[in-house]
């Protein structure tokens, strides 16, 4: 499993961007819109979907998510 950069918007809390650690942040996570959550495996987050995360950034080289609360 890979490691990743969690990244939080700053208007919407439950809403994350994961970047792999070993690719460029998009454009789009700007330090005006996002902030810096963490880096971690993403299996130790709760009912994460890690095949989905896997396929996302496999084709956009991010993968955008809501955390459950």
């Amino acid at each position: 499993m890979r490691a990743y950069n969690l990244f939080r918007r700053k208007d919407a809390a439950d809403l994350f961007c994961a970047v792999p650690e070993d690719v460029p942040v998009p454009n789009f996570v700007t330090p005006e819109a996002w902030e810096y959550a963490c880096s971690l495996d993403l299996e130790t987050l709760s009912g994460f979907d890690a095949a989905a995360a896997e396929t996302s950034t496999g084709a956009n080289g991010f993968y955008l998510f809501h955390a459950a609360a």
